[in-house]
């Protein structure tokens, strides 16, 4: 009874955080960075999508190349909330909910850039000769408060431990049972063993892997996504219309689909968009810090178009649900967007997204591995990276669990984390400013 109290309590908290009051305060957060950094989203939106090319190699101090920061951000950035995440949010909050999102990832990426300028300037190099960056460092350095760090790092160790790994490992075995009829415990197991293999190298062997997994993954979803637009072409010009003109106008009731009000659109679209790019929690800078970079400028506009990629995944998982005109079938998550993939691909559909998920889900367990362990070794150590790998792929075993009370701790702990991370930055963005003006780019 006690615990079933408990359960109700964080599952309460998680979804009254993630409800309106986070989605208005990270909004106007973005806007004031958008205000103070002068629009730099906008202005500088063509460069740091060039930069992504052109400065892969980087100079200067670091362990990985520029590239290898970004593919290996976005395997823990792009993940299943991508398929599952993004069909929800149009089957709950109607097709305007795309719109709400786009926007939403503009005021996301200053957000991005910001916390990552930060880990960038403020980052050092530890003992075992990686560079360690995020935002325990900038709260420790800068506004002085070494307790609230070790806070926010054991706040996002233990959800990392705790939480992403038996959620991702839930995902991709329920998938693998789903679309083959697997057992979901050896799937659990083999899923493990795969991660160790990766993860028990350390952070080469992690960029090395995401810098071959990330892109592959991506463009096989695009390839697939874009040919289903492509087979619908005709409707892609309606589609378009439908999501601009259903972001400020009801959605009505049709088949399985409930209708949504416009704020439901606005909720849903801002939620999954700010819970997709992970803005504001500090998880992807901990990456970007290890970057071989003598401008932290650059190295942030790149971490800034990261959230761009992420999207584009998203809104073609919305786009093939919308265009073949599954959105009304009664079906949400996985199903959605796997109902989609089969009006073109028919069996094979299932196949295609279950092999996305597989993708998707991977990364982000070898991506944040990296996380926990650099959250671990700030409190306790470069000694206990080891420890934290071994145990982060015993916690994936767990997976075959039920996972909803995971879902709202993980949900909690990660609210906790923005909260701590983005207050800091809002304290500490005149070091933004002025760190923007320092190092030039061309």
């Amino acid at each position: 009874m006690v615990f079933a109290s408990i359960e109700q309590f964080v599952r309460d908290s998680a979804t009254w955080l993630w409800g309106p009051p986070m989605l208005i305060f990270l909004s106007l957060v973005g806007i004031y960075f958008s205000l103070r950094l002068k629009g730099l989203q906008f202005a500088r939106f063509f460069k740091a999508g060039q930069l992504t090319y052109k400065y892969r190699t980087g100079a200067g101090e670091g362990n990985i190349t520029p590239l290898q920061s970004l593919f290996s951000a976005l395997g823990g950035v792009i993940g299943n909330g991508n398929i599952a995440g993004f069909a929800t949010a149009i089957a709950v909050g109607g097709p305007g909910a795309i719109f709400w999102l786009w926007i939403a990832s503009f005021i996301a990426m200053i957000i991005v850039y910001s916390e990552t300028l930060l880990a960038l300037v403020y980052r050092e190099k530890s003992p075992d000769g990686t560079f360690s960056g995020g935002p325990m460092y900038y709260i420790e350095k800068v506004l002085k408060l070494r307790w609230l760090a070790v806070l926010f790092a054991l706040t996002m160790g233990i959800k990392t431990l705790l939480a992403t790994s038996t959620i991702q490992s839930n995902s991709i075995s329920l998938a693998a049972y789903t679309t083959f009829g697997l057992p979901m415990l050896p799937s659990c197991i083999v899923l493990a063993g795969l991660t160790w293999l990766v993860i028990i190298g350390g952070l080469k062997s992690i960029a090395r892997t995401l810098e071959k997994i990330t892109p592959l993954m991506v463009i096989l979803y695009l390839i697939f996504g874009l040919t289903i637009l492509i087979a619908y072409a005709g409707a892609f010009v309606d589609v378009v219309k439908l999501i601009i003109s259903k972001a400020f106008t009801p959605a009505g009731a049709s088949g399985g689909f409930a209708g949504a009000t416009v704020m439901m659109a606005m909720r849903y679209g801002v939620a999954r968009g700010f819970y997709s790019n992970e803005a504001g929690t500090g998880s992807s800078p901990i990456m970007y810090s290890t970057a071989k970079t003598d401008n932290p400028v650059k190295q942030s506009l790149i971490g800034m178009f990261g959230v761009v990629i992420d999207t584009v995944v998203g809104t073609l998982t919305a786009f093939t649900i919308l265009i073949t005109g599954v959105l009304d079938s009664g079906e949400t998550s996985t199903a959605l967007t796997t109902l989609a993939f089969s009006e073109l691909f028919g069996g094979y559909g299932g196949y295609i997204v279950f092999l996305a998920s597989f993708l998707f889900g991977y990364s982000t367990l070898v991506a944040w591995c990296f996380y926990g362990e650099q959250c671990f070794a700030y409190v306790w150590g470069t000694r206990v990276r080891k420890v934290f790998r071994w145990a982060f792929c015993f916690a994936i075993i767990f997976g075959f669990m039920e996972a909803e009370s995971l879902w709202s701790w993980g949900d909690l702990l990660n609210a906790f984390t923005v909260l701590i991370n983005v207050v800091a930055v809002i304290f500490l963005i005149k070091y933004v400013v002025s760190n923007t003006g320092i190092w030039k780019i061309e």
